[in-house]
């Protein structure tokens, strides 16, 4: 029998809910205990729920970290993913803790059996409590109202006309000529006549930008915009060097980017002008590919397809613009570039 379902993306939402019902449990038996003072044998059975409790929050933290890592997540929910994460973070943290405290309280202390400690105990655990409500609510929302797990949504094909869109939620380039987007364009490496574009009409009809540069050029739109996510489909098969999303903008010197080459997918930030790679995963990959790159505060994802492939942390960056880099030789196809604020 295996311990995953066929059905279920990963192991998370089949233990999910053992420590809502074990701390909620704990909270219950320790009101009972408080008022049922004759019944002694609750207060142990309490600290007991408590520390199954905290040891199941702990688990759940860990098999949601890995979720995050196996299913798509569609722009819309990639924020609330965010929030999830850290609520999760300090609930784990929270009853881990506070199971520790009641067990060294209920082995040790002289006050175990006083009632002014253990209401004052119980109500610090009922505040924490919402901590637990708020993580249970965000991930509900994510699964019922986003499909988070339930479905595998790729990212949709672009129904707009071609050109250059740009709204209050972000803005989305599709080609419409080989040089209308380039005074669009805030150039942070090289410039326009150090890119030699042109349009392909491809198999399916679709219309490509292609474009080839003589040295390495940076470009990104100036609109600023603060959690992002960013998504190219592009063709890099008749290129030999890295393409960059970038985010989080501010100069040449100072921006957050997800490249892909070769083999690799790297994350990371160029601050000062110095690079630090944050993560990076091998790949395989040739032809069309969609990649996403997703800076929300203190986290940063990156995506192939629908497949997440690294996942760091870092400090929160400023808001900023977003654009692409193009660092080797030959053609890069691009058949469309997205910001969408989060």
């Amino acid at each position: 029998m295996e311990l995953i379902p066929d059905w279920a993306p990963n192991i998370h939402p089949m233990i999910v809910h053992f420590p809502i019902a074990l701390i909620v449990g704990a909270l219950g038996a320790d009101l009972f205990s408080l008022v049922l003072r004759r019944w002694e044998w609750l207060r142990p059975a309490t600290v007991a729920l408590y520390i199954v409790g905290g040891a199941s929050a702990i688990l759940t933290y860990f098999t949601g970290t890995w979720a995050a890592d196996s299913v798509s997540v569609a722009a819309e929910a990639q924020s609330l993913l965010t929030q999830h994460s850290n609520l999760a973070w300090w609930t784990m943290w929270f009853f881990g803790v506070y199971a520790l405290v009641r067990l060294s309280t209920h082995l040790w202390s002289r006050t175990r059996g006083s009632i002014a400690v253990q209401a004052a105990l119980f109500l610090v655990a009922l505040g924490g409590s919402y901590l637990l409500y708020e993580t249970g609510d965000h991930g509900a929302e994510m699964v019922y109202r986003y499909g988070v797990g339930v479905q595998m949504p790729e990212s949709e094909q672009a129904s707009v006309e071609p050109g250059l869109t740009v709204g209050e939620s972000g803005w989305q380039w599709q080609p419409q000529s080989d040089t209308a987007w380039v005074g669009r364009m805030r150039w942070l490496e090289g410039g326009p006549s150090a890119v030699v574009a042109r349009l392909d009409t491809l198999e399916d009809g679709s219309v490509a930008l292609a474009l080839t540069p003589q040295a390495s050029v940076a470009f990104a739109l100036p609109d600023t915009l603060g959690a992002v996510q960013v998504t190219a489909e592009l063709n890099r098969d008749q290129f030999d060097g890295a393409v960059s999303l970038l985010h989080h903008v501010q100069d040449a010197e100072n921006y957050d980017f997800l490249a892909i080459s070769d083999r690799a997918v790297q994350q990371g930030r160029v601050s000062g002008g110095e690079e630090t790679v944050m993560d990076e995963a091998a790949v395989d990959q040739n032809g069309w590919v969609t990649v996403r790159a997703v800076g929300d505060g203190t986290h940063f994802r990156g995506y192939l397809g629908s497949e997440l492939v690294t996942h760091p942390h870092e400090d929160a960056a400023d808001p900023g613009m977003v654009g692409l880099r193009l660092e080797g030789a030959g053609t890069v196809q691009l058949r469309r570039l997205t910001a969408e604020a989060l």
